[in-house]
């Protein structure tokens, strides 16, 4: 009886009467029987997918998947009667549409599912959670950003937040040589799906790069090839088209990896790093509108060569805040030295209109580190661990253009470097993740930037992984990528929500 239940009401009363078998697993009325006549309807009713319906007069006019002609309604349908949704496994034929029973929803490829508590179509279909799923949300704070479509396993590329869309590209792929890779993905957390981005005209292949986001494009330059030599290419990457621009080369930067980059709303300025021979002390300002570089000055202050620095752009003051790195000794060239070290201090900083250095140092300035991070709250420029004389550190400050320097309160996180971090905007936190000490880590900590303290940890879900990215979305986190336990490049990652 569960066969004819699932038969359209025409179907079942007209049982007796023969039918003209189109194929092997669809029946059709006979032509003239029962209401709406012989099938060339041609008003506006909605088809069984949803869609604008289709008239017709038999299956061969009708498309996947509404590859079924009702004659009597004259309409493309997905069924008539259950053997019609063979292409959708474990749905039943109601009303010329293959729905799953008991008010489920179908996920494909054979899963009729409840989005209010399925851990793996957690509220809609693809949205995955690490843990529980109740009433259609995940309960853990994390859940994995989509693997279907994903970029190859990478560490050490870039990425980049569009506002609405994730965008990764380049880096050291798991391959022959652990050689740098030119491809890359643009994620959509909304859809949870992933698009690739295009080859065409995209920069040759290269990792330690850098990218800032101008508001329409996302740009890409310097950076190692696959041999460690240092590049000082790029091009700029439009992804609503998904195609590259080229950047001049005219008056670009010296070729360098490991060097730093931010934009201002109208350049990105480029400073710092290594170049095939040591580390650098110079830099150039790149203006997209006009695809032109112009190099930064420096005689009129005298900088301290260094790579593994990062850097912010301070948005009040219109100044570049440059902290920390690892370089040249100033009195001894040939010594690698930690910074702050001698009159060099913890905080550069660099002013474009006017052409301004300014070297800025009190007692209280963190000690020297190099692979840390520093994110921008819109006032402080705020530090975080890297290493510290050779070894992993759990410190951290934060610079007030006001205040100075002041050292971060509250449980000292644990020790680590070449991690991420990034500033949640609504939420008014900056949140850490990942690094090693020398292992993978897969923790992380949050910082209060209202109390200057570390307010609490992240809760653990993502794999450890170091030499990742982390992109925020204003009150979400999404890691991806990096190098995992057995030093194996990943290709997944994660969202964090951060819930006070």
């Amino acid at each position: 009886m569960a066969s004819i239940r699932a038969l359209s009401p025409w179907l079942l009363g007209t049982l007796v009467l023969s039918t003209a078998c189109v194929d092997a697993l669809r029946l059709e009325p006979p032509t003239g029987s029962g209401s709406g006549g012989s099938g060339n309807s041609t008003g506006s009713t909605q088809g069984a997918g949803g869609g604008e319906a289709i008239p017709c007069n038999s299956n061969s006019e009708c498309p996947e998947p509404t590859s079924v002609c009702d004659t009597v309604q004259g309409l493309c349908v997905e069924c008539l009667v259950l053997s019609d949704c063979g292409f959708r496994p474990g749905t039943v034929c109601s009303e010329g549409a293959c729905v799953c029973p008991d008010k489920l929803s179908y996920c494909g490829p054979s899963e009729c599912v409840d989005l209010t508590t399925s851990p793996v179509h957690c509220g809609k279909c693809g949205h995955a959670c690490f843990g529980l799923c109740a009433a259609g949300t995940c309960v853990d704070p994390w859940e994995p950003v989509a693997a279907e479509g994903a970029p190859s396993a990478r560490s050490n590329h870039v990425a980049v937040w569009t506002g609405s869309k994730m965008v990764v590209w380049g880096g050291l792929s798991n391959g022959s040589g652990n050689g740098a890779v030119a491809t890359g993905g643009v994620y959509d957390p909304t859809t949870y799906t992933w698009t690739t981005t295009s080859p065409v005209g995209a920069p040759k292949a290269r990792y330690d790069a850098t990218a800032v986001w101008t508001g329409t494009e996302m740009v890409v330059w310097g950076g190692l090839d696959s041999h460690g030599l240092a590049l000082n290419d790029g091009a700029r990457f439009d992804p609503t088209k998904n195609a590259w621009t080229p950047i001049s080369l005219s008056l670009a930067p010296t070729p360098r990896g490991g060097h730093s980059a931010v934009w201002t709303g109208s350049e990105m300025i480029v400073w710092g790093g290594k170049s095939d021979v040591g580390e650098l002390s110079n830099g150039a300002r790149y203006n997209p509108t006009t695809n032109a570089w112009t190099l930064i000055m420096t005689y009129a202050f005298p900088q301290t060569a260094r790579t593994r620095h990062c850097a912010v752009w301070d948005k009040a003051k219109s100044l570049m805040n440059v902290v920390g790195g690892f370089g040249d000794n100033v009195t001894d060239a040939v010594t690698d030295v930690y910074f702050p070290n001698g009159t060099a201090r913890a905080l550069l900083q660099y002013a474009p209109v006017g052409e301004n250095w300014y070297n800025t140092g009190e007692p209280s300035e963190p000690s020297a580190r190099s692979n840390h991070t520093c994110v921008y709250d819109g006032l402080k420029t705020i530090v975080f661990g890297g290493m510290v004389s050779g070894t992993y550190h759990p410190s951290g400050a934060a610079w007030d253009p006001t205040l100075g320097w002041t050292t971060i309160g509250g449980t000292l996180p644990e020790p680590r470097a070449d991690h991420s971090a990034v500033w949640l905007d609504t939420q008014k936190v900056m949140v850490t993740f990942g690094g090693r000490n020398p292992n993978p880590l897969d923790s992380g900590d949050i910082y209060n930037s209202a109390s200057n303290s570390w307010i609490g940890q992240v809760p653990r879900a993502l794999s450890a992984r170091y030499s990742h990215t982390a992109v925020a979305t204003g009150d979400r986190m999404i890691v991806w990528g990096g190098t995992g336990p057995m030093m194996d490049r990943l290709a997944n990652g994660g969202i964090y929500t951060y819930k006070p």
